[in-house]
């Protein structure tokens, strides 16, 4: 016949108290380990010899508590790692404030002196590229053959003139590219424009981002190219 004993010193499961605590630990797989620690023992302890109870399930549930807690000591590891690469990241990209980023769109912002660096992706072999720029009403107001190129990224620029070559006012332009492939296919090309690192800040999740004098913002990984 099997006896009972005192069970007084193992932790009773309180609702309130428990709802309490969650707040301010939601993993306490410490206490629940040291809590199945003592229930093992004392089942073993107070167990039927002629009726031996099965600590199998109860081995392989701790095995398994113990697992979880080392999961989540490692995501607590990894959290603080990611954090400091960011941190490291963001300082990194401090030193870019000042330089020029090529960076995908469509839209010029021309301050009126300064020349455009843009950019055109190419994915096949071309014959020829025709670069085009328009004004904030649609007006063509430039056009240049950039001729043939080979797979990959090709560098101009826009000096601010117009297809007779005068000065053109500060504003919004827009810029499209058409290219001929060398099997005689057309295609759009992805154009790229370069603009000035204007500050570093960070996104919702605490990631790099940007902020170019166009008014652009945008993410490291966005950035084609880097122009001195």
């Amino acid at each position: 016949m099997a006896t009972v004993s005192n069970l007084s010193q193992i932790k009773q499961y309180d609702p309130l108290a428990t709802a309490a605590k969650a707040g301010n630990d939601v993993t306490s797989t410490k206490d629940m380990t040291q809590n199945f620690l003592k229930m093992l023992t004392t089942q073993l302890r107070n167990q039927d010899p002629m009726n031996p109870t099965d600590t199998a399930s109860m081995t392989t549930q701790l095995a398994q508590l113990n697992m979880v807690d080392s999961i989540n000591q490692m995501k607590g590891t990894m959290t603080s790692l990611l954090s400091q690469i960011q941190s490291s990241d963001f300082m990194n990209y401090s030193s870019s404030v000042g330089k020029y980023a090529m960076a995908a769109s469509k839209s010029l912002s021309f301050d009126g002196k300064t020349p455009m660096n843009l950019g055109a992706q190419l994915v096949n072999d071309v014959s020829s590229v025709l670069a085009t720029i328009s004004d904030d009403k649609g007006n063509v107001i430039a056009k240049e053959i950039l001729g043939a190129h080979s797979t990959g990224m090709v560098n101009f620029s826009w000096d601010g003139t117009d297809s007779d070559g005068k000065p053109v006012a500060a504003g919004k332009y827009s810029i499209a590219l058409s290219a001929l492939s060398t099997e005689g296919g057309t295609f759009t090309p992805d154009s790229f424009v370069a603009s000035m690192v204007a500050a570093i800040g960070k996104d919702s999740n605490k990631n790099p981002l940007l902020t170019l004098a166009d008014g652009r913002a945008v993410a490291p990984s966005d950035i084609a190219q880097w122009i001195a």
